[in-house]
């Protein structure tokens, strides 16, 4: 772990079985096929003797090694005319390349629902939404409805055309805040693009025990080898990459204990990762009932833990602004909303005020 200077309370990781905006591996890139076609490429000079998944790799960029080489052992790449199922066969200057894409899977299974969204911005490319605490974001085992997918296509029917809703990257259940999602597949695409090039910046407030220092928070990633049910930081060579910038702190006392009120940017986007990075470096977020073992005892908090649970369920994290590039015409969009009532009250026992939005 490197340190220098999104996310919610869950019965397991069933809703989190999806991490939508580390798409390296295949779902997000779903979304960049936009529509079933055949692609064709003629080996260069230079990748002759290279193996063919690393030459998809390089003539779509955009797409996962994992999701190119499952294409090829399913039958759908040809070189020369003839099907090749061996990702690792080596290439000849010259030779042709045929790509069968295939369309993407929408999201016509999923029903809609009348669902009191809070819209914060919307057009007809797409929709910015501020979740509330506790509503899981797509239908998954434990819960097939009264998702925010189910809410976005019952606002917006057209969404079940687009692969998941649109839904292009999530926050924990109970971890409020910003989300964007696309309302057709081409502004999905843009979506997915910026989010694999780490462009779109979203900026999430903490209530965190303890004392953490402004700086990046640098690990390997991954899921607990000791509890499946969890995510972890872990050694080197092994899991993902995961990056959080702590940005800004600001400190306070709860029930007569050090807090800190901290402003972090995800530069990756693991499942519980600030809550993760957090807790590893000594400072686990407020409520977390999940990632503790470094908070202070109950018996230290007292009367307190009674207080915290009643005024924020799960975690005290919010995702309190997000800025992209509109995925269409391009233009900087800059959105930003307020913590919970029971957030702000969180941290006005502390002695603490929210970060202004910019």
């Amino acid at each position: 772990m490197t340190t220098s200077g999104d996310h919610g309370q869950t019965d397991g990781l069933e809703e989190e079985s999806v991490d939508y905006i580390e798409q390296e591996d295949a779902d997000l890139s779903l979304a960049v096929q936009a529509t079933g076609s055949l692609a064709s490429f003629a080996v260069p000079d230079t990748l002759g003797g290279a193996r063919l998944d690393h030459a998809l790799c390089v003539f779509i960029p955009e797409l996962s090694r994992t999701l190119l080489q499952r294409w090829v052992t399913e039958g759908r790449v040809q070189l020369d005319g003839r099907i090749t199922l061996r990702p690792g066969q080596l290439l000849r200057s010259g030779q042709a390349i045929t790509l069968d894409v295939p369309a993407p899977t929408p999201a016509q299974s999923w029903s809609g629902e009348p669902m009191g969204l809070d819209i914060v911005f919307e057009d007809d490319a797409l929709i910015v939404v501020n979740k509330p605490v506790g509503l899981v974001v797509h239908p998954a085992a434990g819960h097939p409805a009264g998702t925010l997918a189910n809410g976005l296509i019952g606002h917006s029917p057209q969404m079940a055309e687009v692969p998941r809703a649109g839904i292009v990257h999530r926050l924990d259940r109970d971890t409020s805040g910003l989300m964007v999602a696309a309302k057709t597949v081409a502004s999905q695409v843009g979506l997915v693009r910026q989010l694999q090039q780490r462009s779109v910046q979203r900026t999430y407030l903490a209530l965190a025990w303890g004392s953490p220092r402004v700086g990046t928070v640098s690990t390997r990633f991954g899921r607990d080898p000791r509890d499946r049910q969890k995510m972890a930081v872990l050694e080197e060579g092994k899991g993902k990459e995961a990056v959080t910038r702590i940005i800004d702190t600001r400190p306070g006392v709860l029930f007569g204990l050090p807090v800190s009120l901290v402003r972090c940017k995800l530069e990756t986007g693991r499942t519980h990762q600030i809550r993760v990075h957090l807790e590893s470096i000594g400072s686990p977020l407020v409520g977390d009932q999940t990632y503790h073992r470094r908070a202070p005892h109950p018996n230290k908090i007292g009367k307190g833990k009674e207080t915290i649970s009643h005024l924020v369920v799960g975690q005290a994290l919010h995702a309190y602004r997000l800025e992209l590039d509109h995925p269409i015409s391009g233009r900087a969009m800059d959105f930003s909303c307020p913590p919970p009532e029971g957030f702000l009250s969180l941290l006005k026992l502390a002695g603490l005020e929210a970060f202004p939005s910019t």
